[in-house]
C-alpha cells in the first residue's frame, strides 16, 4: 500500500496494488467491501506477452493495512458481494454458483445456472437468498435466471435482445431490473421485470433524444440512479462546464424521476447507503477530454466536487467505477496508471467533509 497526496485535491490516497496486472475493483453495482468494511474486494487481470489477457482471480485487501488475499482463482467469474450479509457469491466453470463467507473465505455450492450458457454480468442476491443474473443461454437465445435456496434455477425470461446489467432488487426478489447491451445507446435501455407475473416493462421510458446509461440500486432498494448522457448539455457560466452528465434517481417502480446532480463528463453513479451522497467517475467520452477522477456530489443540495485525480482509460474494464464502503466514510476506486490499467485506490472522505 502506498499513501500519495493527489497533485490536483491535495487530498490524502491509499493505493493498494500496481501493474502490470490490471486490478480493479468490483463493479459498482454491487457491494464492494465486506459487511464489517474491513475488506474490499478487486478482479486481478494478469497480461500474456502483453496480447492476450488472462483471469487471476478475486482478490481481498485489508483496507487498513494493504494486506492482500486471494479469494477465488482463475475458475471462477461474476463474483459480487451480498448487500447485507457477510457473503460473496461467484460461478464455477460457468455454470456452478458458490456462496463464499467473506469472513473464513470458506466456499459452499448452492446449485448450478443451467448447462451450456454463460453468465452476462455478475451474480446478484436479493435479501431472501434468492440470486439472479442476465444470462446467455445453451439456445443462443438471452434470459434472466433465479436460483432460490435450495431449489434448481429457472429460466423465468428470454429474449434475443442482448441483456446484461442484471441487479435483482436487495428487497424484494419479485423485481430483476436488466438493460439492452448495445455498448452504447439504445432507443429503449432499462427494463424491469416481474417474475410472478412474467411482466417485463421499461423502467426509464427513453425518448428518441436521450441517452440513459449506467444504472445501480441503492442498497435498499427503494430507488435506483441512473446516468442521462447529454453531449450538448447547458454550460456554467462561472466554471465554463458543460453539464454532459446527469444523475437522475428513480423510486421503485420507476413513476417518478428527478435530476439530482449535474457535471462535466460523469458516467458511473452510485449511492452511499444512508441515500445522503453519490459519487460518480468523471471520464472522457463522446469526443471529449478531461481531467479523469472521482467526484463526490451531496444529494440534497447537489453540490459536486472533484476529489480525486486519475489516469486515462485503457479500456471500459479500466473506469473508475467509484462505490461506497458501507459506513459511507471510503470511496473505493480504480486508478489506471500510466499505461491505462487500472490500479486500486481508496480515499477517506472525511478529509473532504472538514471543508466541504
Amino acid at each position: 500500500m502506498v499513501v500519495y497526496q493527489d497533485p490536483v485535491t491535495g487530498y490524502e490516497i491509499r493505493r493498494y496494488t500496481e501493474g502490470p496486472e490490471r486490478n480493479a475493483k468490483l463493479y459498482f453495482t454491487c457491494e464492494n467491501f465486506s459487511a464489517d468494511d474491513r475488506y474490499f474486494f478487486f478482479m486481478k487481470q494478469q497480461l500474456n506477452d502483453g496480447r492476450k489477457e488472462l483471469s487471476g482471480g478475486c482478490y481481498r485487501a485489508e483496507a487498513d493495512t494493504g494486506i492482500i488475499e486471494r479469494v477465488t482463482d482463475d475458475d471462477y467469474r461474476g463474483f459480487a458481494t451480498d448487500r447485507e450479509k457477510n457473503i460473496g457469491y461467484t460461478c464455477k466453470n460457468e455454470t456452478e454458483v458458490y456462496a463464499v463467507d467473506l469472513s473464513t473465505m470458506e466456499m459452499k455450492k448452492v446449485g448450478d445456472l443451467p448447462k451450456g450458457g454463460q453468465i452476462t454480468g455478475h451474480l446478484t442476491a436479493a435479501n431472501t437468498g434468492r440470486i439472479a443474473c442476465s444470462y446467455h443461454l445453451a439456445n443462443k437465445y438471452y434470459g434472466l435466471v433465479i436460483l432460490d435456496p435450495g431449489k434448481e434455477a429457472e429460466v423465468v425470461y428470454q429474449s434475443d435482445y442482448r441483456l446484461g446489467h442484471a441487479q435483482i432488487c436487495p428487497a424484494d426478489e419479485n423485481l430483476i431490473f436488466y438493460i439492452h447491451e448495445t455498448e452504447g445507446d439504445a432507443f429503449q435501455r432499462t427494463w424491469m421485470f416481474d417474475v410472478k407475473e412474467r411482466y417485463v416493462r421499461p423502467y426509464y421510458v427513453e425518448h428518441p433524444s436521450e441517452w440513459i446509461t449506467h444504472e445501480v440500486w441503492a442498497a435498499d432498494g427503494t430507488e435506483m440512479a441512473l446516468m442521462k448522457l447529454d453531449p450538448a448539455g447547458p454550460v456554467d457560466g462561472e466554471k465554463g462546464e458543460t453539464h454532459s452528465g446527469n444523475i437522475i434517481i428513480g423510486d421503485k417502480d420507476g413513476r417518478h424521476f428527478d435530476v439530482v446532480a449535474s457535471s462535466t463528463q460523469l458516467l458511473h453513479p452510485c449511492f452511499s447507503r444512508d441515500h445522503k451522497w453519490l459519487c460518480a467517475d468523471r471520464i472522457s467520452y463522446l469526443g471529449t477530454r478531461v481531467q479523469e477522477g472521482v467526484v463526490l456530489i451531496e444529494r440534497a443540495t447537489g453540490k459536486s466536487r472533484l476529489i480525486a485525480t486519475t489516469g486515462h482509460c485503457k479500456t471500459g474494464a479500466d473506469h473508475q467505477h467509484p462505490s461506497f464502503n458501507r459506513k459511507g466514510d471510503q470511496i473505493l476506486f480504480s486508478n489506471p496508471d500510466e499505461n491505462g490499467i487500472a490500479q486500486v485506490c481508496v480515499i477517506d472522505l472525511k478529509q473532504v467533509w472538514q471543508n466541504w
